[in-house]
């Protein structure tokens, strides 16, 4: 892996990410900086504080589950935690709020079982992903909530190269302007591919594999 660089959270600098600049393959894209998230998602004190963060912009939305893809339960259930809490401002305040997880086929779709389906059915939807770079994957995931009868009602990440998606703001701790650079391109038209350069890795959403 390259030298890497750390960026806090100009919300809360007790929240960082890892930056590795490079040359990466994404299954939408190539990018020239790999995101660690693994530290915000593995750390219970740093995923506390990103949940926090992302809570604040929250409390006045009517939720009754959290949808974690990307690794991301941790701090999806902090969220609930956070806005479920008696002692908070929240209109979810002694409310319950269910964290799931979809499966993923063999068509590469995202499917909930028929246990967990009742959570999504006519129930207000909150979306938490690790990172939204070109939303294709967020797109997947509303399509998913939609046809399981839910409603998406907010988006949250740690990083998020776009701001909105519909009419729908993405609270993200991490925007684009925080990094000092991040781009991503289509695989036939990267300049990275075309000046020669070999990828450093792939990236999944779990991490990254050196190549």
């Amino acid at each position: 892996m390259l030298t890497s660089s750390t960026v806090a959270s100009r919300m809360n600098h007790r929240i960082k990410l890892t930056i590795y600049p490079g040359h990466y393959a994404t299954s939408h894209a190539h990018v020239d900086n790999y995101i660690s998230m693994t530290e915000i998602r593995c750390d219970a004190a740093m995923a506390r504080e990103a949940a926090s963060e992302i809570a604040n912009k929250l409390r006045y939305t009517k939720i009754d589950t959290i949808v974690c893809l990307e690794a991301t339960q941790l701090i999806g259930a902090f969220i609930a935690s956070d806005l479920t809490d008696g002692g908070r401002r929240s209109i979810n305040a002694g409310m319950p709020i269910h964290v799931v997880t979809p499966e993923i086929n063999s068509n590469n779709q995202l499917t909930f079982n028929s246990e967990l389906q009742k959570y999504i059915t006519g129930r207000n939807v909150a979306l938490m992903m690790s990172t939204v770079s070109t939303g294709r994957s967020l797109a997947r995931a509303g399509e998913c909530i939609t046809y399981y009868g839910g409603k998406l009602v907010a988006i949250g990440a740690i990083f998020s190269a776009i701001e909105s998606s519909g009419e729908l703001p993405i609270h993200s701790i991490f925007l684009k302007n925080d990094l000092n650079e991040y781009n991503n391109y289509r695989s036939d038209e990267c300049p990275l591919c075309r000046s020669g350069r070999k990828l450093d890795g792939l990236i999944n959403t779990m991490g990254c594999t050196k190549l």
